[in-house]
């Protein structure tokens, strides 16, 4: 579901098909202790933008409200949804299930006079991506201010501001480490928690993997926090460190991120070769974070794809062909705050941002120039453009077509292939 945002509040909605029975979805509302009301009272008055103080007062304040933050699963959030009456046994697709229980998800949604939007509704009937920004009267040009969109900045934030280098932290609470083969001289790091009966034994359940963002690893509050909301549902999870990131960038340095080229992939693998061949694995979904979602919603129009369209020529023989047999991610896809126009984000990035303005693309430029000085790439910088030239695939050329294969949306003159289809099922 797609759906405007509330100051004061942040939501975030997990959810799997109906089987019958009665559906469990998890609801996260977190207020922010009052800041919401804090700043409406003291930034606005009349209209006009005043004490701005106070709102410097609040970034310099130690546990800045742009540092992480950790946003447990609530028991007391867990609402459940019977199925529609004469259901079959069978379990519905994720959308069937979505358009069910849309109703049931809207008012635990802030509220907002638009309707949230489903993901069917995401395609016009064209078959061209909606404008969702439009249809929630959203100001694009106010979405980087502090003075207008200060909480969903600060949301933001917290998820990518850069982080001190650490060492892995302690496995979650019923979670093992695991590594997972992709080719012979790669394997990605993993942390991944059995569903289980009342006797402790593992039991037959769909498995749900988690792909975090940009530079993402399982050292994220985050992460951690969805991972367990997850296993206390019921079902198997896996939250991934893909290429580039924790302990599979520390064992296989010579994988760079490739923005989702090669990631892609990668994720066809996870589910075809090691997570459908486990037998207590049903099916298979993925959630994914930010650029995680970007991978997520790439992965799902990998498997569903046909044929080599949308692959640039001279891409095409360093990717996997075009999947047969049956659907890896059938558990279904959902995808939180992808970045959709990537490319108009990496242009905003060949400036100096500051964080106390800007705080997300400061945090973006940071954690690039950190991965520029840790890969020891010269002229180390926080542009993305400079960063990506070291992709390291083995052609001219390269970047563009790079960037052609993991575009989402048109981009100036350059198309966009057909990724947000509804029939890739994302």
């Amino acid at each position: 579901m797609a759906r405007g945002s509330s100051a004061g509040e942040q939501t975030n909605i997990e959810s799997g098909t109906i089987n019958g029975g009665r559906s469990a979805v998890v609801a996260h509302i977190q207020p922010v202790a009052g800041l919401g009301n804090l700043l409406k009272s003291c930034l606005l008055r009349d209209g006009v933008m005043v004490r701005a103080w106070t709102l410097l007062l609040l970034l310099l304040s130690p546990g800045c409200i742009f540092s992480e933050r950790s946003y447990p699963y609530d028991p007391r959030m867990r609402v459940e949804i019977d199925p529609p009456a004469g259901a079959a046994r069978k379990p519905l697709a994720a959308r069937q299930w979505l358009s069910h229980a849309g109703p049931e998800l809207a008012r635990l949604l802030p509220a907002h006079p638009k309707a949230a939007l489903l993901t069917d509704q995401l395609v016009t009937p064209e078959g061209r991506p909606a404008d969702v920004v439009a249809h929630f009267g959203i100001k694009t040009e106010q979405l980087e201010s502090i003075f207008f969109n200060f909480l969903g900045l600060a949301y933001s934030a917290q998820a990518i501001m850069p982080r001190s280098p650490s060492k892995p932290g302690p496995l979650w609470e019923g979670f093992e480490g695991i590594w997972m083969p992709i080719r012979e001289d790669l394997q990605l790091s993993g942390r991944l928690a059995w569903a289980r009966d009342a006797h402790g034994n593992v039991t037959d359940a769909d498995c749900i993997v988690i792909i975090p963002g940009i530079r993402g690893d399982n050292n994220i509050l985050r992460v951690c926090d969805l991972a367990q909301a997850l296993r206390r549902s019921g079902v198997h999870v896996l939250s991934l460190e893909i290429r580039g990131a924790g302990l599979t960038d520390r064992r296989f340095p010579q994988y760079e991120f490739t923005w989702g080229i090669f990631e892609t992939d990668d994720l066809l693998v996870v589910a075809d070769d090691w997570l459908q061949a486990r037998p207590h694995v049903q099916r298979t979904g993925l959630v994914g974070y930010s650029w995680g979602a970007n991978l997520a919603i790439l992965a799902a129009w990998a498997e569903g794809r046909t044929d080599d369209d949308g692959v640039p020529p001279r891409l095409r023989r360093f990717l996997t062909p075009a999947p047969r047999g049956p659907r890896r991610f059938q558990a279904g896809v959902i995808a939180f705050s992808p970045i959709l126009r990537f490319e108009d984000l990496i242009d905003k990035l060949e400036v100096e941002h500051q964080a106390w303005l800007h705080p997300v693309l400061a945090g973006l430029q940071v954690t690039v120039r950190d991965r520029m000085i840790e890969k020891h790439y010269p002229n180390p910088c926080g542009s993305v453009r400079e960063l990506i030239k070291h992709l390291g695939i083995g052609y001219d050329g390269e970047v563009a077509d790079g960037l052609e294969y993991v575009r989402l949306l048109p981009y100036k003159d350059l198309p966009a292939h057909d990724r947000l289809n509804p029939k890739f099922r994302w």
